[in-house]
């Protein structure tokens, strides 16, 4: 008998040691209170077992009820919970759900749980999407839009340089670019305001955009197509993607009248109409994968007032900053259609053997800087402006919108811009205008990022009274004193003769291709 005691007391301090097995993690989230030895822990929820907000966001209640104290918790950031915990109650108790905005372009879930004791419950909210997210201004059949970005349009309306007087500039005093003033969200000055740095930019080489809509109940499987039209007799076709309830459209010719129509793979119209446009300026920008997004500060030459008050053809000259393979990625076709079929690339680099778009013609004479410098020197091949003019004149004779560009779009393109401008008998002062607008470009374009060190607040440096502008324009107006009519296209006209070796057949065959 004392031996079977002996046992007994020896066994069970030998079970007390034995530890617990762990219970399995569950959801990294706080636990709920301890309701006691004694209490079953109860949740009873009295709203909807889930909760479906619209892309906006907004709040909800959830009501419950716990015999034991209870906490609240969302795993998602973009819901939050108020009060997070409370006490054991017979009545409702009320929690606020407040649901940030969906910035995506997906509907979303995110769960909600409810801790009491041991007792666990969830609710869930769905979250829609804007189905009009990324969607510009809706364009209204029968309006009137801006086709130019407004900041450029306001500059260029209201300045008036004079000919043969490069030595200032206005363009600083206006906002859009980097001038190293502050302004407030309305474009005013205020000194409480912000200033374009290096981390924030300019974006007003970009023109205006707009979006044409559609019921969506009367959408049917399949890609739709855009068909967009002018009066100018151009016409491109975009592929717009299947449950799409909008289209972006943008790089709009001022002064033009446009019709459109969305159709399904069926047939059925979606939605049609037309508009007029308005502006100084076509601005031109290509879609790519590059972080700023992009071919920018792109322009087309046209528009402006030539020899004999005649027009400057549109979509036949574009400038702007460099085109590579990533920078028109997404954004090759749009090019094409708005009729580049040729690339001049300005850049001085043995990598530049081929188009960023596949299909286009492609020149480099590979120019190592702009001014004067480029006027006067060249290659094997020749004098620099005699190759740059020659791609450009035979481009055209084919029919082919020509790109040129270097890097950023300022110096080396500034140089041509000016060449080809004058000789098309624009007036100096509107050139200097034309020069100008680089202005409102980002960085990487108007200010180069290797001069952040020089320049640590960026402030434009490339004016009409700096260079390149002071450089090529005098050179051209000395040239012009020698000649009878004395203009700056007879400058022009005898740099491209005596100096580059262009033919006079290639300078009257550009003048009127061109010339409207």
């Amino acid at each position: 008998m004392i031996k079977k005691f002996l046992t007994l007391f020896l066994i069970v301090p030998f079970l007390a040691a034995c530890p617990k097995p762990e219970p399995e993690p569950g959801p990294d989230v706080p636990p709920g209170p301890d309701p006691g030895p004694e209490t079953q822990a109860e949740i009873v929820i009295s709203s909807p077992a889930a909760f479906d907000m619209p892309y906006a966001g907004g709040e909800a209640t959830l009501s419950f009820t716990s015999n034991v104290d209870w906490k609240v918790a969302s795993l998602d950031s973009w819901v939050t919970v108020s009060p997070e915990s409370g006490a054991a109650s017979a009545s409702a108790v009320n929690v606020k759900l407040s649901v940030e905005a969906n910035p995506g372009t997906a509907a979303r879930s995110a769960t909600i749980y409810i801790f009491a004791g041991d007792a666990t419950e969830t609710v869930t909210v769905n979250e829609a999407f804007d189905f009009y997210m990324g969607a510009e201004a809706e364009l209204v059949s029968g309006s009137t839009v801006l086709a130019t970005n407004p900041n450029v349009e306001k500059f260029l309306n209201e300045v008036n340089y004079p000919d043969r007087d490069w030595t200032y500039t206005k363009v600083l005093d206006y906002y859009g670019g980097f001038n190293g003033k502050t302004y407030n969200d309305n474009g005013q000055e205020d000194p409480n305001g912000k200033m374009f740095n290096w981390a924030y930019e300019p974006f007003s080489d970009k023109p205006c955009s707009y979006s044409i809509r559609w019921n969506p109940e009367d959408m049917e499987a399949g890609d739709m197509t855009l068909t967009l039209e002018d009066q100018l007799d151009w016409r491109s076709e975009t592929t717009v993607k299947e449950g799409s309830r909008y289209v972006n459209i943008t790089n709009l010719v001022p002064n033009d009248h446009y019709t459109y129509k969305v159709t399904t793979a069926g047939g059925k119209v979606l939605a049609q109409g037309d508009f007029n446009t308005t502006g100084s300026l076509h601005q031109v920008y290509f879609a790519g994968k590059l972080a700023k997004g992009g071919c920018r500060n792109g322009r087309d030459l046209g528009g402006w007032t030539g020899l004999g008050g005649k027009k400057i053809k549109y979509r036949l000259l574009y400038r702007g900053g460099r085109m590579e393979e990533i920078s028109v990625a997404d954004g090759g076709p749009e090019a094409m259609a708005q009729g580049i079929g040729a690339e001049l690339d300005l850049r001085n680099s043995d990598r530049l053997s081929k188009a960023a778009v596949p299909g286009l013609d492609f020149c480099a004479p590979g120019i190592e800087q702009g001014g004067t410098w480029m006027l006067k020197n060249g290659n094997s091949n020749g004098n620099f402006g005699k190759q740059c003019f020659e791609f450009v004149v035979n481009s055209v004779r084919a029919g082919k919108g020509v790109f040129f560009h270097c890097s950023l779009g300022r110096d080396r393109t500034g140089t041509l811009d000016i060449l080809l401008l004058g000789l098309l008998g624009v007036r100096e002062g509107d050139i200097g205008k034309a020069y100008e607008v680089t202005y409102f470009a980002p960085v990487g374009y108007s200010v180069s990022s290797s001069e952040k060190s020089g320049n640590p607040t960026p402030v434009f440096k490339n004016t009409r009274n700096a260079w390149v502008y002071s450089d090529v324009v005098p050179y051209f107006w000395g040239l012009a004193d020698q000649t009878e009519g004395k203009t700056f296209a007879d400058g022009v006209e005898k740099y491209l003769l005596e100096v580059a070796g262009v033919s006079q057949q290639d300078i009257d065959d550009f003048r009127n291709l061109m010339l409207e």
